[in-house]
């Protein structure tokens, strides 16, 4: 049996990236491939043709529905799981007096008042924004403050929102749905709790076990 594939969006630096990465840890899964795409919906049909072959996608991405529903009857949602994004925030470059327009990925226009910019310029991934503003594309941009970290003399932190708690979408061709709930029963969910106690994974983050 081959190794299994799995595509998610590029380029490397995703938010999309790093939860793969920690969700493969998390289910002990290797050997396998990661494919990075600018084109998810494109994508999907490589998960239909190719055997052992899997699609990761963030529930907020905005083109869910179109992938859940290109191959409906042959591609299906088999898993999925809970990951923060990575630190996002809005940087502002230093050389820009009054700062008119803005590089964001559409799945994050949520996070601010898009009114205060001239200009939006909608981009295919956070590390591409960070690469245009860098380039002087736009005056600001909603991206992973570490490009400010790594680049201090050409931006600012303007505004922090840290990471997100999000959920992810896993599709494969073997449909898993069988009529009944699929899911890690928790009632304690529901009621006032501590976090449950977590252990580290291989990737320095944590893994909550469910309970007993």
């Amino acid at each position: 049996m081959t190794r299994p594939t799995f595509i998610t969006l590029g380029p490397a630096g995703t938010c999309h990236e790093n939860a793969l990465h920690h969700y493969l840890s998390f289910q002990g899964v290797t050997p396998h491939e990661v494919v990075l795409v600018e084109d998810l919906l494109g994508a999907i049909g490589r998960v239909r043709e190719e055997p052992n072959t899997f699609l990761v996608q963030c529930s907020a991405h905005v083109q869910v529905h179109l992938v859940t529903e290109r191959f409906h009857e042959e591609v299906f949602v088999v898993d999925t799981f809970i990951y923060p994004t990575k630190e996002l925030g809005l940087l502002f470059r230093k050389d820009v007096s009054k700062h008119k327009s803005l590089g964001i990925v559409s799945a994050t226009r949520g996070y601010l008042d898009l009114s205060r910019f001239e200009t939006i310029v909608d981009q295919p991934s956070k590390p591409v924004v960070a690469q245009n503003l860098l380039a002087h594309k736009f005056d600001a941009g909603l991206t992973h403050v570490h490009h400010a970290d790594e680049h201090p003399d050409e931006l600012t932190v303007v505004e922090h929102y840290g990471a997100v708690d999000t959920t992810w979408l896993v599709y494969g061709r073997q449909k898993r749905f069988a009529g009944a709930v699929i899911g890690m029963r928790d009632p304690q969910l529901f009621t006032d709790r501590q976090p449950l106690v977590s252990y580290d994974s291989p990737l320095g983050g944590s893994i909550q076990p469910p309970h007993k």
